[in-house]
């Protein structure tokens, strides 16, 4: 999905939940990151990113991707 982040930093690899309204869609992984076709480990706010997570494909515009840290 094409995706732009927007607050602190997407992980390859991390958690993150897709968000549809109020609605938690799936919780996931980064399974990967592109930025410009060229594969990236992270992503800072204010790029765009092409982002691909493991066992979803089902996006939609306006869905928003947390990326999160379990404690």
């Amino acid at each position: 999905a094409g995706s732009r982040c927007t607050d602190g930093y997407l992980r390859k690899g991390a958690n993150v939940r897709v968000m549809r309204g109020d609605k938690i869609l799936i919780e996931s992984k980064v399974k990967t990151l592109r930025n410009f076709k060229s594969e990236a480990d992270r992503i800072e706010e204010g790029n765009e990113c092409g982002i691909g997570l493991v066992d979803f494909e089902d996006f939609e515009p306006d869905d928003v991707v947390e990326c999160y840290v379990e404690m």
